[in-house]
């Protein structure tokens, strides 16, 4: 009886101590190449999902239930030797509403601009430290920024300290002669440019944003809707003077991407002075998306 005691606490504390944060889909999409052999495309897809799924990335005690839904979908476009690719990798990741079966996006974006080798029996090492390889760096870089956007959206400016290790991940991979590695190239769109940007004072309006717009906003919803919809208003409009002075920031157009279906969602059933101002705002700050919004203005 006492060992049995004994080896459920030791079980107890182990699964405090050691918890995974992300759980993440991993999808491999190989049509494009022309190979007979395509067990390396499993291997592949298995080794970096028990990469994303398996390592501890913080020191942070997560449960379970908490771990980030994510997901990492890779087309190689081309295979360029025996064992290197070109690609492409969209990276999601969203997070549950509070009280409700909601999940709402975090991120949605593509870099086109993966290029990396893998052989059979290949392992990814993590190390935040030192550089390993390109596509140890890029899925490391990017279980960062999950995490950075995730707790942006729990706290106030909370992703900091995940900022500055996916910053870390850049700073080691300059030595790498693949792209997205250095933020002054691809018109700033690019891994490099991300988090310098996000780590960038100027940019802190939006990262605010993001903690208003659902903590303050959508995690209110279920039981004040107005109030909800008036926090996320007001989220929304922090972000007019950083469209003034950076009308082209990636960053926008990633939020925008992201959320611009959502936004028209919570408004629909907005006080008719709230639909015309959001529809203002967010044509202003995001014309190109104008005519989605037009879908506010519906039935007023």
């Amino acid at each position: 009886m006492r060992k049995l005691i004994v080896f459920f606490i030791l079980t107890l504390i182990s699964t405090q101590v050691i918890s995974q944060e992300l759980k993440c889909q991993v999808q491999v999409i190989s049509r494009q190449i022309q190979r007979s052999d395509r067990s390396i495309f499993e291997e592949m897809q298995r080794t970096i999902y028990e990469f994303m799924n398996n390592t501890v990335f913080t020191n942070h005690v997560i449960k379970a239930e908490e771990r980030i839904e994510c997901s990492m979908y890779i087309t190689l476009n081309e295979q360029t030797g025996s064992d290197s690719y070109n690609a492409e990798i969209q990276v999601t990741s969203s997070r549950p509403v509070y009280n409700s079966d909601y999940t709402t996006p975090l991120i949605n974006l593509v870099d086109n601009k993966l290029k990396f080798r893998f052989a059979p029996q290949d392992a990814i090492q993590f190390n935040v430290n030192s550089y390993s390889s390109t596509l140890s760096s890029v899925l490391t870089y990017y279980a960062y920024l999950i995490l950075g956007y995730d707790y942006d959206s729990f706290g106030s400016l909370g992703g900091s300290e995940f900022y500055d290790q996916a910053q870390k991940i850049v700073n080691n991979a300059q030595s790498d002669p693949s792209p997205g590695w250095r933020s002054f190239q691809d018109d700033g769109k690019n891994r490099a440019a991300i988090v310098e940007n996000l780590q960038n004072d100027l940019y802190k309006p939006l990262r605010r944003c993001y903690y208003k717009y659902h903590r303050q906003g959508l995690d209110l919803m279920t039981e004040k809707k107005d109030q909800a919809r008036a926090n996320i208003l007001a989220a929304l409009e922090e972000l007019r003077a950083l469209y003034r002075k950076r009308p082209d920031s990636y960053l926008l157009q990633l939020f925008f991407e992201t959320k611009s279906d959502e936004i028209v969602e919570i408004f629909k059933k907005a006080t008719p002075q709230n639909k015309r101002r959001v529809f203002n705002l967010m044509s202003q700050i995001d014309p190109g998306n104008q005519d989605k919004y037009r879908k506010i203005m519906q039935n007023e």
